[in-house]
C-alpha cells in the first residue's frame, strides 16, 4: 500500500474470506493512516471478499467512494467488482492544494493466494464460536477461549449469523437487516431497526474489552457480518 505522499508500506497475504479497509486500526483488517483530513470513512470505507480463488473490491456507502485503478484508468467502485492482477484499489487521503491524492492498495495475484500491500489488524485472528445446543458464545482470540454471556435475544441474533455463514461455507455471510429483525423477533409487531441497532452496539460492547469489537461488521444501509471461527 502506498500513502497519499508516495510512501510505501508493507503487505499482506489475504488468505481469510474478507477484510475491511478503514481510517481506524481497532475496527479495520486494513487501516489507511494517517488520515488528517479524515476523508477515509471511520470503519468499513470497504471491503475485500473472497469468493472462491476470486477476490472482489465492494464499496461500504463512503461518503468520498472507493475507486479502481486499471490500465491507467480510474473508475468508481459501484457495484461488487473482480479484481485483477495489476489492479489498484484507490481511496482519497488528502485534497491538498486542490489535488486529489490516494492511498493506493495495488493487487497481486500470487501462485498461492492473493496478496495487497497493506497492514493488517493484530484481531484478524479472533473469531466467535457458537454452540446453539448449550447457547454458548465463545470468543477465541489469540488461542485462548473466553466465555461471552449475552441475553436471549443477542443468542438469536448470533445464532442465526452463525447459521448463515456455515450455510454459505464458514465466511462472513452479510444478513440484512430484516433478515436479522424477523431471526430476533419473529413476526412480533413494533420492532425497529433502531432496537436492532441497539442489540447490535451490546454485543460489540461484550467484545471490546478483547479487542475484538470488529469481528461485527456493518454493511452501511444493508445490514450485518459475524466473523466467526471455521
Amino acid at each position: 500500500m502506498s500513502a497519499p505522499d508516495g510512501t510505501t508500506v508493507a503487505e499482506v497475504a489475504l488468505r481469510g474470506s474478507r477484510f475491511t479497509v478503514g481510517r481506524l486500526p481497532g475496527a479495520n483488517d486494513i487501516a489507511l493512516q494517517p488520515d488528517p483530513e479524515l476523508l477515509v470513512t471511520r470503519a468499513g470505507h470497504c471491503s475485500l471478499e473472497r469468493d472462491g480463488t476470486r477476490w472482489f473490491v465492494v464499496d461500504g456507502g463512503s461518503v468520498n467512494g472507493t475507486h479502481l485503478r486499471r490500465g491507467g484508468v480510474l473508475q468508481s467502485v459501484t457495484r461488487r467488482t473482480l479484481l485483477h492482477d495489476g489492479d489498484v484499489v484507490c481511496i482519497l487521503g488528502s485534497t491538498a492544494g486542490g489535488t486529489r491524492r490516494y492511498f493506493e492498495l495495488a493487487f497481486e495475484d500470487a501462485a498461492d493466494s492473493q496478496a495487497t500491500r497493506a497492514v493488517a489488524s493484530d484481531t484478524a485472528a479472533a473469531c466467535l464460536s457458537y454452540d446453539a445446543t448449550a447457547a454458548r458464545l465463545v470468543l477465541v482470540a489469540a488461542g485462548v477461549r473466553h466465555d461471552i454471556q449475552i441475553r436471549a435475544q443477542a443468542h438469536r441474533l448470533v445464532r442465526h449469523m452463525a447459521e448463515r455463514n456455515a450455510a454459505t461455507g464458514g465466511g462472513p455471510a452479510l444478513c440484512t437487516h430484516e433478515d436479522l429483525m424477523h431471526a430476533v423477533w419473529a413476526d412480533e409487531p413494533m420492532h425497529s431497526r433502531v432496537e436492532l441497532a441497539r442489540l447490535i452496539w451490546e454485543l460489540r460492547k461484550k467484545l471490546e474489552p478483547f479487542g475484538a469489537g470488529n469481528l461485527i461488521e456493518n454493511e452501511r444501509r444493508v445490514g450485518y457480518r459475524l466473523r466467526t471461527c471455521t
